[in-house]
């Protein structure tokens, strides 16, 4: 009886942590009528972690490309992701984008609330997600070597999830 018991709160714990960690999204900025968020993820940060935990947050995905204007490299960006617009055209990397909204720079890897962040990065090395590291300025992480870190997600800025 008492394994029983340990098995369904296993059961239960795994099930529940879904909603639980939606506390824990953190907000970035706003681009381009895109609200963006640093949402948890558990595991290897390969692409397939960063769109599951994306859409199991209610959110879509950007990729690393922007998708608008010039930046819409056939081999590095996915028709599954968010187009990014940053109103201007000045920026073909997500990241940059972003970076340039919350930190005033183009330099990502400079932007300390984009640390520990990885975006879904289709068709490059290895399936892994790209991410940053700001204490080591490092741009180009490969997710498959890191673990339990952020996934980038967004939602359309009217339809905000409130936790």
């Amino acid at each position: 009886m008492v394994k029983m018991w340990k098995f369904l709160l296993i059961i239960a714990a795994v099930v529940a942590w879904p909603a639980s960690a939606q506390a824990d999204n953190v907000y970035l900025t706003t681009v381009g009528g895109w609200d963006f968020f640093k949402v948890p993820a558990v595991g290897a940060m390969t692409n397939q972690n960063v769109m599951a935990t994306c859409e199991a947050a209610g959110m879509r995905y950007p990729c690393f490309w922007t998708g608008t204007g010039s930046c819409t490299s056939s081999t590095y960006w996915g028709g599954g992701c968010i187009r990014v617009d940053d109103g201007g055209g000045h920026f073909c990397h997500t990241f940059m984008a972003l970076s340039h909204s919350l930190c005033g720079n183009m330099q990502a890897w400079r932007c300390q609330p984009l640390d520990n962040t990885f975006v879904y990065y289709p068709n490059w090395i290895g399936n892994n997600a790209l991410g940053l590291d700001y204490d080591s300025g490092q741009s180009a992480l490969y997710g498959s070597g890191y673990y339990n870190m952020y996934a980038l997600c967004a939602v359309r800025s009217q339809d905000v999830i409130t936790g």
